[in-house]
């Protein structure tokens, strides 16, 4: 790949990275994510910055496209959707990501918990991201060395 697009396969290769470390927690009970601090640190800190690598790559994408500038995360994602990078509805079901990453970032005194366990047991939506990117990555890839 170019270095046009080393940043969007960082992002996914973090994106992986810390996928892995959310995966095994999947498995806790709700008492033990109540009960542990740390476990709620490692669980938020990790869903943030995947949140982040999703939304970096999103803009990414849409400047390569060359498409409309999002008016904010939630509008990146969705835009992924009209570039058909993700399916439109599946976009629409992640958009909301942004609005959870902010929450993360910023409002770290009025965490819902709930939400974040909740989150936790959603990863397949962040590994659906990640594939969806790759075979976007692929095809370009692959129409860049058509000759025709």
């Amino acid at each position: 790949m170019t270095a046009e697009f080393a940043g969007i396969e960082r992002r996914l290769d973090e994106l992986s990275e810390r996928l892995a470390r959310l995966k095994p927690l999947t498995d806790r009970p709700r008492i033990d994510f109540d009960k542990d601090p740390y476990l709620r640190d490692i669980v938020e800190r990790n869903l943030q910055v995947s949140a982040q690598c999703c939304i970096d790559i999103s803009h990414r994408i849409i400047s390569i496209e060359g498409a409309r500038k999002p008016i904010d995360y939630y509008d990146a994602i969705l835009r992924m959707g009209e570039l058909g990078v993700l399916q439109a509805d599946f976009a629409r079901r992640l958009a909301p990501l942004a609005g959870f990453r902010n929450v993360l970032v910023h409002g770290y005194v009025v965490v819902d918990w709930d939400e974040v366990y909740n989150a936790l047991h959603r990863l397949e939506d962040l590994e659906r991201f990640a594939r969806s990117v790759r075979r976007w990555l692929a095809n370009i890839a692959s129409s860049s060395e058509d000759p025709d």
